[in-house]
């Protein structure tokens, strides 16, 4: 289903791009995709595959999302793959129980949108969706960028505050107080970052 989520958003988009280009106030360079859980794990592979997108933001999107599943602590792919199997393709199942078997992690995932915009946003006490997996995610993602030529992931250190706002780069990070919820403050940091 995560697939044909991503899908619906293209489509979406293209009914947003057509009315751009018929005068309706809309700025394609700004085009974004945002989901929390679930849908940040749509928005994420709707990133990957769609490139009109040039902001890419999930919100506590955990297990298959943002974070890491190498070292992860909450859900896992054994967890996610047995309760919501629909999900994903039934190949996925295979790594359940053996992340280190996975050719690759979710930082790839990140990296699948680059050059464009990616942020990925946290919740402290979302210990399910695991907020330092998802941040050494996006902090590993940011290698790619800096190949690239453009600034990543802007970090003073590898374990950021439990209220945190990295917006400088292309690579994007935020971590706030709280559960698994997309809050007021997640979407006016996701809105000036997209503004800025």
């Amino acid at each position: 289903l995560i697939s044909i989520w991503a899908w619906a958003a293209s489509r979406v988009l293209d009914y947003a791009l057509k009315e751009a280009k018929r005068g309706m106030p809309l700025d394609p360079a700004r085009a974004a995709v945002i989901g929390h859980s679930r849908l940040g794990k749509t928005a994420l592979w709707d990133g990957a595959n769609d490139p009109r997108f040039n902001y890419v933001i999930s919100n506590d999107s955990g297990c298959s999302g943002a974070a890491l599943t190498r070292g992860k602590s909450g859900e896992d792919v054994e967890a996610i793959t047995r309760v919501f199997p629909h999900w994903f393709c039934p190949a996925y199942r295979q790594f359940a129980g053996k992340p280190g078997d996975m050719p690759f992690d979710q930082h790839f995932l990140l990296a699948a949108s680059a050059p464009r915009h990616v942020y990925v946003a946290s919740a402290a006490g979302d210990s399910w969706a695991d907020p330092d997996a998802e941040f050494l995610s996006a902090f590993a993602a940011s290698e790619i960028y800096q190949r690239l030529g453009i600034t990543g992931l802007v970090t003073p250190d590898r374990r950021p505050a439990d209220d945190c706002l990295l917006t400088e780069g292309t690579l994007a990070y935020h971590r706030r107080p709280g559960l698994h919820y997309l809050s007021r403050t997640d979407w006016q940091r996701f809105m000036a970052y997209v503004r800025r």
